[in-house]
């Protein structure tokens, strides 16, 4: 009796091993290419403009838009008082904008000299000029922009960007900002070295 509840034990158990189900999961076949060559966040096959600006903004086409007609950019270009030297520690913000201008020759500058409250209106009028003239003599010289697509105009205070006549007050005042314009042609881009004030539409 115990000799056949062993064999009948093991017919079972043989007979239950049978009926096992395999729970392991077919790998998913991907039908679609959802592959962006480009790198601009829109799949290669929806992209219908696949030769963007690297970094432009784009639709949902994958276009970008150029939609920009005229930028004021404040360039982190600052002066010691009463000095219209530039610093070597902002030519890498000056061969920004030099770049730009050299990839859209259709564009041209207006860059602005500015000062603190501290001496005279005459005096900082011509010393926001030459501080002007100083950051367009490193565009041409330095990084040849055609001279002919840069002007420069000299503020003194009438402008300040702060209020007051303090160190901090008078050191961000004593600055450079600059007026890109008849750039229809340049892509708007996700991210900048700029701090745009405004944009004109």
């Amino acid at each position: 009796m115990k000799i056949i509840s062993l064999f009948a034990a093991a017919i079972l158990a043989s007979g239950c091993s049978s009926n096992i189900i395999e729970m392991t999961p077919e790998p998913t076949v991907q039908v679609y290419d959802l592959s962006d060559l480009e790198g601009d966040g829109i799949i290669s096959a929806r992209d219908k403009c696949p030769a963007t600006a690297l970094g432009a903004e784009i639709n949902n086409d994958g276009c970008s838009t150029d939609n920009l007609e005229k930028v004021r950019i404040k360039l982190l270009v600052n002066f010691d008082n009463d000095s219209a030297f530039v610093d070597g520690k902002y030519y890498a913000e000056i061969k920004a904008l030099a770049d730009l201008m050299k990839e859209y020759s259709s564009i041209t500058v207006m860059i602005e000299g500015h000062t603190s409250i501290v001496g005279t209106e005459q005096y900082n009028k011509q010393l926001s000029l030459n501080r002007a003239d100083a950051v367009k003599q490193i565009l041409v010289n330095q990084y040849a922009v055609d001279e002919n697509r840069i002007d420069t105009i000299g503020f003194g205070f009438e402008q300040l960007l702060f209020e007051g006549n303090d160190e901090y007050v008078n050191a961000q005042n004593r600055r450079i900002v600059a007026e890109v314009d008849g750039a229809a042609d340049i892509v708007d881009m996700k991210w900048t070295i700029y701090t745009v004030d405004h944009r004109e539409q």
